[in-house]
């Protein structure tokens, strides 16, 4: 049986031009696993832009005993890779723990699809369908995976790994026949769905989808049966009917939950127009960290023929957190008035200061004419995502060096050079009369990382979008979801965005000052004037950024921009204070939103919660100490010990509350005095 809940489900990635030519559509085949990649960010890292588990398959290496993954879906992705080049597919057959365990789900079984025996079937199951004979044949093929935590980050790591298989493999042509590698894509659900209403049959259909693939007949991951489903499921769907039981949903949740909002229109023939909805933790949320809000526009609910927006935020640990979502008629400047005017009703009337959105015209005349006050600026991210459908057909082996110089000029400072080395940009690679090119340099200002420069990001740009994002897409929001029950299955996505935040222990942003402080010690401190200094790295002979700094008020600014971009001080300013002798930074230079008693997940330290922790750890013991007797003498001797040193101890709880107290470090972040002098390198 073919998949259709795969991936994306029913949301499916806009395919519009933002050029506004009608002809033009954005390629978005597989560009949902590459939404939340910032190749500006990825390009300053050391060590490399992360790979993915299709693009760590190299040379069909097989899974190994120790190796790690940073989920596990992308140990099942780099399994599922082995597999389908290696004649077999696999499925999840085991897991440990659960949702109320401290480590979530820490453990599972990836085995080959014909592992186990075969399962009886009901009478009423053997009546409806033929009898076929069951593939299961106790194959012995596995991985194992288990979730470790070191430091605040967790991975999965490969603990048993098994490639015996007791029956052939399949080649190429068999195993893409498999049920699970047949499945139709959300890019191409759109398209049947665009070509049926068009009176296409199911055979010109697939013969089109081929046409435009270049595959041979045969060669779509689907067959025309496949297809048949697809568009009899799509039949059954009345969106009258759906549309008015979505507003019943959203009265229900109103009866439970007295601070759930939602708002409405109706058309001339009193059917649903637009709805927007927000759920009771997010306005708090948006109290705390509603400075800078991610609106992202660029999915279809296309089984309804609706635009999904959602309304990001980013926390104190750098995670995406969910504001408000809604659901638009259309794609026009007037619906996304509605949003906009909508959002701010549901979120008590308070603007943010900065709003990214897709590079969309409609919604840039709506940001003007709505939210005049808010500084507006299209995702670099979502720009990058459309360069290949823009550029690589045409510059074939060139694309690769022109994202290069795109990258790099992208992350220039001073305007000017930008303006030069882009206009040389275009000139070398041919682009003069490019239609794309003239889009993106008309809109310099609302993109372009040296234009935004003082505009507060909250940390984007040093971060990049977060994958929670991407994951809030590809979760909870699949193909079975009708829309009288997309309230609750928005309600699950944000749990699971929630989980994100709240198994975060590393302070990004702390980090980040922690970086920033180090880095200062590489730079050399000239007074150009009283209270005004010149701050050069010790390598350069020219250049640098100016630094003024003003006692007794302890304000400071710096030509980079830096914390009026992130909030976070930057390397040259702390250079400065360093060398007035500050020990603490100056409490205004420390915002809120970056301090742990504003996080959302509070680390709970009370009786409860040791209580429960360590019932859950105590039955992993007996689990793992259970199979062996060795296990068992080696933890019963240990565990005497233990327990006779806990008794030991004194039993006054230093910290009684049920909420971790708040650190020094975010009271003050100390700074080291160099000793150094003005003007030394």
């Amino acid at each position: 049986m073919t998949k259709f809940s795969s991936r994306n489900g029913c949301l499916t990635l806009r395919r519009q031009c933002p050029c506004g030519v009608d002809h033009c559509i954005i390629r978005n085949e597989g560009d949902e696993d590459d939404l939340s990649l910032d190749p500006l960010v990825e390009a300053s890292i050391p060590h490399g832009p992360s790979q993915t588990a299709s693009e760590l398959m190299i040379d069909d290496v097989p899974p190994y005993v120790g190796q790690s993954f940073r989920t596990d879906d992308e140990a099942q992705e780099y399994y599922t890779n082995f597999a389908r080049k290696n004649g077999f597919a696999i499925r999840r057959e085991r897991s440990k723990g659960n949702p109320a365990h401290p480590l979530g789900v820490y453990k599972r079984e990836l085995v080959c699809h014909r592992a186990g025996q075969s399962l009886p079937r009901k009478t009423a199951e053997l009546k409806r369908q033929r009898n076929k004979k069951s593939s299961r044949c106790k194959c012995d093929a596995q991985m194992i995976i288990k979730k470790n935590v070191s430091k605040g980050v967790s991975r999965w790591v490969v603990v048993h790994f098994s490639n015996m298989h007791n029956h052939e493999l399949l080649d190429s042509e068999e195993v893409r026949h498999l049920p699970a590698y047949r499945n139709i894509s959300s890019v191409d659900r759109e398209n049947i769905l665009t070509l049926a209403k068009r009176g296409l049959t199911v055979n010109n259909i697939m013969r089109a989808l081929e046409s435009e693939k270049g595959l041979k007949p045969g060669q779509l991951t689907f067959t025309e049966r496949d297809l048949r489903n697809f568009l009899q499921a799509s039949k059954s769907i009345n969106k009258e009917n759906e549309e008015a039981k979505l507003v019943k949903a959203c009265e229900a949740m109103k009866d439970k939950h007295l601070d759930f909002r939602f708002e409405f229109t109706v058309d001339e023939n009193d059917r649903i127009e637009h709805i927007a909805w927000s759920y009771p933790d997010s306005v708090q949320a948006y109290r705390l960290f509603g400075d800078v809000v991610i609106f992202d526009s660029s999915y279809n609910l296309y089984a309804y023929e609706r635009l999904f927006g959602v309304w990001f935020g980013l926390d104190n640990y750098g995670n995406a957190i969910f504001f408000g979502c809604v659901l638009l008629q259309d794609a026009k400047p007037h619906s996304f008035k509605w949003a906009l005017q909508s959002f701010v009703r549901l979120m008590k009337g308070k603007f943010p200061r900065t709003m990214l959105t897709d590079l969309d015209m409609g919604l840039k005349d709506a940001m003007m004419n709505e939210m005049q006050s808010t500084k507006h600026a299209f995702s670099i991210w979502h720009v990058m995502s459309k360069l290949s459908s823009w550029f690589s057909p045409l510059l074939g082996s060139q694309y690769e060096k022109f994202v290069s110089d795109f990258v790099r000029i992208c992350n220039l400072d001073s305007m000017v050079e930008f303006e030069h080395q882009w206009n040389q940009m275009v000139v070398d690679f041919g682009l003069e009369s490019d239609r794309h090119i003239t889009l993106l340099s008309y809109h310099w200002h609302y993109w372009a990382l040296p234009y935004l420069r003082g505009c507060f990001l909250g940390g984007l740009t040093r971060s990049g979008l977060p994958p929670s994002i991407k994951s809030f897409f590809k979760g909870s929001l699949n193909s079975q979801t009708r829309l009288k029950d997309f309230v609750e299955q928005v309600g699950f996505a944000i749990d699971i965005l929630n989980q994100a935040g709240e198994e975060a222990t590393l302070r990004q942003n702390y980090q980040n000052v922690k970086r920033e402080i180090i880095e200062s010690m590489q730079f050399a401190v000239y007074e150009t004037a009283r209270e005004n200094y010149l701050v050069r790295h010790r390598l350069m002979m020219d250049g640098g950024h100016l630094v003024r700094c003003v006692q007794p008020n302890d304000e400071i600014q710096c030509s980079c921009q830096e914390f009026e971009s992130s909030g976070i001080l930057c390397r040259h300013a702390l250079r400065v204070l360093s060398l007035k002798n500050h020990f603490v930074l100056p409490d205004g230079y420390l915002l809120m939103r970056w301090r742990r008693d504003s996080s959302l997940f509070p680390k709970s330290t009370g009786y409860k919660f040791r209580s429960q922790a360590l019932r859950s750890l105590a039955s992993i013991v007996i689990q793992e100490s259970s199979v062996s007797k060795d296990r068992f003498d080696y933890v019963q001797w240990h565990m005497s010990k233990l327990l006779a040193h806990v008794r030991d101890m004194p039993v006054v709880d230093e910290t009684p509350s049920d909420v971790e107290p708040i650190s020094s470090v975010d009271a003050g972040l100390s700074l080291v005095p160099l000793r150094a002098n003005a003007g030394e390198g």
